[in-house]
This record gives C-alpha cells, sequence and structure tokens, in this order.
C-alpha cells in the first residue's frame, strides 16, 4: 500500500511539474466559487485555522497521550507526521506550481496563525494543510477499526471523520488557497506518512 501512495505522489508530483493539471485545476476552483456564498467564506475559513500546524499538533498530541499508556513505540511513531513539513517544503521549493492569484482568495479573518509566516514560498505544491489532516484522518479511521465500539458507531465516526475531510478538501479551492492539484497532492502526502506511521505499531 505504501508503495502504491508513493509512486501515486510520483505520478501526481510530475504531472504538475509538467503543468498537466492546468486546466482541471483553473476550472474546479471556477466551480466551487461559483457557488461562494458568506456563510460558505466563513465555515471554510474556520477550516483553515483547524488545518494548522498549531491545530493539528495539539490534535495529534492529544492522540498520542491517548495511546501512550498502552502501546509506547505506537504512540511515538505518531510523531512521524513532522516527516510531513520537509517534503511539504521541497516540493513548494522544486516544483513549479504558482499559488492561485490573490484575488481569488476567500478567507475572512484578519488574521493568521503564526505558522503561516513562518516559512513563505512562491509555490504551492503539495498543501500542507490537507497533508497533515489526512494524517489525522488515516490515524483515526486506524483507531476506530481498532477500538471496541459497535458496528453502527464505528460506521458514524467514519462518516464524520470522512466528511471532515471531504470539507477540507473543498476548503481549501473554495477559498482559493491552493488550487485541485495541491490539494491531491497533500492529501496523499498525508496518507503515506500515516501509512508509515502505522506499520510501526
Amino acid at each position: 500500500m505504501a508503495l502504491i501512495i508513493a509512486l501515486l505522489i510520483g505520478l501526481v508530483s510530475f504531472l504538475v511539474h509538467n503543468d498537466s493539471f492546468r486546466n482541471l485545476d483553473y476550472q474546479s476552483m471556477v466551480s466551487f466559487q461559483k457557488i461562494s456564498h458568506p456563510f460558505l467564506d466563513h465555515l471554510f475559513s474556520v477550516f483553515t485555522l483547524m488545518g494548522s500546524t498549531e491545530s493539528t499538533f495539539l490534535i495529534v498530541s492529544l492522540i498520542f497521550f491517548s495511546i501512550f499508556i498502552f502501546k509506547k513505540k505506537a504512540a511515538i511513531s505518531v510523531y512521524l507526521y513532522i516527516l510531513i513539513y520537509p517534503v511539504e517544503l521541497l516540493g513548494k521549493m522544486m516544483i513549479y506550481h504558482p499559488k492561485p492569484p490573490i484575488f481569488l482568495n476567500r478567507y475572512v479573518f484578519d488574521f493568521h496563525l503564526p505558522s503561516s509566516f513562518i516559512v513563505e514560498t512562491s509555490y504551492s505544491y503539495p498543501s500542507g494543510h490537507m497533508a497533515r489532516s489526512a494524517f489525522i484522518c488515516w490515524l483515526l479511521f486506524f483507531l476506530i477499526k481498532r477500538s471496541k465500539l459497535n458496528i453502527a458507531r464505528k460506521r458514524l465516526f467514519r462518516v464524520v471523520i470522512f466528511i471532515y475531510l471531504a470539507t477540507m478538501f473543498v476548503s481549501r479551492i473554495y477559498l482559493g488557497e491552493h488550487w485541485f492539484s495541491d490539494v491531491l497532492g497533500g492529501t496523499l502526502l498525508g496518507f503515506f506518512v500515516g501509512f508509515i506511521s502505522l506499520v510501526l505499531w
């Protein structure tokens, strides 16, 4: 599975580098922003904060402490999460993929969390918000599968996680923060690091 995801990351990265996603990126951005509404602007801006380094680090820490007592090695592997950052930075430095123009941005809050200013790059592939969210969702899916919850509750939690991940995916494009290809690449990156983390369990 890890090999398949790694190959998909390589393929998507190659296609992004060769500008093969241009039409899809543009059309998806236009399509999502056609349904613009103040409520969605605020909702998806909240998701921007939820996918930030500060928020996701807090969630990862909660997962860590919730399983540390029972399985120390597994808990420590959760922090492979940090591998997302150098890969994300490498992609944004080496793969030519300019960010969406500023006039498409629909983020409504007049502040950003400190992590937004740590590293500034001109390129946007892959989406760090999406990678971090995908990593967390991958872990939560696994934890739910291993839990003693009944089948109905497991299904409910899985649906909630899927809705969260799908909403985060849409929000990055709707807000004009990232192109479709950025978000796709971020999703694959998060899944890949999540899978590597679970291998150590």
